[in-house]
C-alpha cells in the first residue's frame, strides 16, 4: 500500500500525518520542536507498520527557517517526490500578498485546506489559533487577499507576566467569566475574551455571507466555552489537508 506524507513543522512542535490513497489519514503523530522530520516520519511509519518504500509522496511546511535545510535534508531520502511549501509551488490558489516571499508556508497551507473543505464559491476567513493567531481572507474565486497576525492565547498571557512587575503566570484553563473578579480572572479572561472577540470583528469586516474555518491548538478552548457567535467549521488537521492537496494526485 502506498501512503502519503504530510509534515508542519510551527514554533513549539512539529506535527505529522499519514494518508491512504483515498484521502483519509491513517495515523497522526506530533513531536517536540527538537525533532528532525525524518525521525517523526519515520516514527509514524513504524508505528502504522510500513516503511519507507511505501512513502509515495511527502508534502512539508515549516515556519522554522533555521531548521528548513535540515529537514528537507531528513525527508529526501525517504521518498521520490517531496515538497516544500510555499508561495511559488503551483496550486489551485491566487495569492495577492504584496510580500509573497514572506508569507507563511502554514498560512498557505491553512487556506488551501480551507478550499479543500468549504469550496470557492464564498469568502472565507482562516483563523489558525496557536501560539500566534493568524487571520486570512479568502476572496471567492481561490483569491488569497491577506491577513493578520497576533498573539495567541498563551503567549498574551505569558507577556503579561514578563513584562509586568505583578502580574502572575496564569494559564489559560480555568474560569473565563465576563468580568475577572481576581486577576488570575481578569488576564485570561482578557487573554480568552480578547482573542474571540478579534476572532468576530474579522469576520464581521469580511462580511456576514463569510464563513470562518478554524484550527489551531487553542481553537478548542474557544469552541468549549462557547464564546463564538457566528458559524464556523473546526478542523484540526486543517494545515495537513491543505498540504495533502497538492500532493493527492
Amino acid at each position: 500500500m502506498e501512503v502519503k506524507l504530510t509534515i508542519d513543522r510551527g514554533n513549539t512542535a512539529i506535527k505529522a500525518a499519514l494518508w491512504d490513497v483515498d484521502g483519509a489519514i491513517i495515523r497522526a503523530a506530533k513531536g517536540d520542536a527538537s525533532l528532525p522530520a525524518g525521525d517523526l516520519a519515520m516514527q509514524l511509519c513504524h508505528e502504522a507498520g510500513l516503511t519507507r518504500r511505501q512513502l509515495a509522496a511527502i508534502a512539508y511546511c515549516s515556519v522554522v527557517a533555521s531548521d528548513r535545510a535540515d529537514d528537507l535534508a531528513s525527508l529526501s531520502d525517504l521518498t521520490p517526490r517531496l515538497v516544500d511549501l510555499n508561495a511559488t509551488t503551483p496550486m489551485p490558489l491566487t495569492i495577492a500578498y504584496r510580500t509573497p516571499s514572506t508569507l507563511g508556508a502554514d498560512r498557505i497551507a491553512a487556506a488551501l485546506g480551507a478550499l479543500h473543505i468549504a469550496g470557492d464559491d464564498r469568502p472565507l476567513l482562516v483563523s489558525d489559533i496557536g501560539t500566534a493567531v493568524t487571520y486570512d481572507y479568502i476572496a471567492p474565486g481561490r483569491i488569497y487577499v491577506g491577513g493578520n497576525i497576533a498573539p495567541g492565547i498563551d503567549l498574551r498571557l505569558r507577556a503579561l507576566a514578563a513584562f509586568t512587575d505583578t502580574l502572575p503566570a496564569v494559564s489559560a484553563e480555568g474560569d473565563i467569566p465576563q468580568w475577572g473578579a481576581t486577576t488570575a480572572e481578569a488576564m485570561r479572561s482578557g487573554a480568552v475574551r480578547g482573542l474571540a472577540a478579534e476572532l468576530e470583528t474579522y469576520h464581521h469586516a469580511a462580511g456576514e455571507h463569510t464563513l470562518a474555518v478554524l484550527t489551531g491548538g487553542s481553537a478548542q478552548l474557544l469552541i468549549d466555552r462557547k464564546i463564538i457567535t457566528f458559524d464556523y467549521i473546526h478542523a484540526p488537521y486543517l494545515v495537513h489537508q491543505g498540504l495533502f492537496s497538492i500532493i493527492k494526485k
